[in-house]
């Protein structure tokens, strides 16, 4: 075995040191790009992420898990951004876009759920204030890593794949199990007071956006019939539209419609979000039918 000469091992030794550090260096020059690590809150983290990295569209749909089943894809409206947060408040979702210096033309709001708060720490982490625990460019190649490994679909293929769904026959799955599931927690869930405060400050945002020049329209997205009859549902779109009394404000998505499905009750199987993101796309269309 010939000796290795000092010459060659300090040159071993540096490039061996050199490609981490530029590695590192990559990553960190990349780091306020990627999107954030996840964590307890993986999903909304995520979806907020994306909203505030990308350019302000020019139509932004807010709410739940409810309204995250419509897939942007299914819309036929250009520029336009969902953001439905699983487990959380469309208070949350536009908090967040009132912090940038420019919102969306045209804000809808998903009114169905209406007993959950908004979320203080997200508010606060994509305002600028909250700070990151880790190191960016150790949190950055993690985000590089979820990025490419839950990239999102092409646009056009979940296009083709719409439109195959409207195609095929409704769904025959037998939720009802799930949906006397729901039918019992939406049946103890706190509707009272929570759900009056938080139409006080939905009202407070909408008339922040508007003094801001933007336009706000409300919707109440389909649900099973036996929850959509329930008294929780029923006292939900009461105050809801007790608070924001004029009509012209509310979508008119037509819930009766026979091919119409849910998974669980409550959130609509694919099939049927893209019914009801063509009845949105034919309410943006048509500005006469708006105020």
């Amino acid at each position: 075995m010939n000796p290795v000469s000092p010459q060659n091992w300090l040159l071993k030794c540096a490039i061996a040191a050199a490609l981490p550090l530029l590695v590192y260096a990559a990553i960190a020059l990349a780091g306020p790009k990627a999107p954030p690590l996840p964590t307890g809150r993986d999903g909304a983290l995520t979806v907020l992420d994306r909203y505030v990295q990308e350019p302000v569209p020019t139509v932004l749909l807010v709410g739940s898990s409810l309204t995250a089943r419509l897939n942007e894809a299914y819309f036929d409206t250009p520029d336009l951004k969902v953001v439905g947060l699983a487990g959380g408040s469309p208070i949350t979702a536009l908090e967040v876009a009132l912090a940038r210096d420019r919102l969306p033309k045209t804000i809808l709001i998903e009114m169905d759920i209406l007993n959950r708060s908004d979320d203080p720490a997200l508010v606060q982490k994509f305002n600028g204030d909250g700070a990151a625990t880790w190191p960016s460019p150790i949190r950055s190649a993690i985000a590089f890593y979820e990025r490419w490994h839950h990239a999102p679909p092409d646009r056009n293929q979940a296009k083709a794949a719409a439109v195959a769904l409207l195609r095929a026959p409704p769904s025959d799955f037998d939720n009802r199990v799930y949906v006397e599931r729901a039918v019992r927690e939406w049946s103890t869930a706190d509707q009272g007071a929570i759900m009056t405060n938080n139409l006080a400050t939905l009202q407070r945002l909408v008339e922040e956006i508007e003094a801001r020049g933007s336009r706000v329209y409300l919707y109440s997205l389909p649900l099973a019939g036996a929850l959509q009859n329930s008294a929780a549902a029923q006292a939900t779109a009461a105050a809801a539209h007790a608070r924001f009394s004029d009509d012209r404000r509310w979508l008119p998505l037509d819930g009766s419609l026979p091919d119409l499905r849910w998974a669980d009750g409550v959130h609509l199987d694919e099939r049927s979000a893209v019914m009801i993101a063509q009845q949105i796309d034919r309410f943006l269309r048509n500005p006469a039918a708006r105020p």
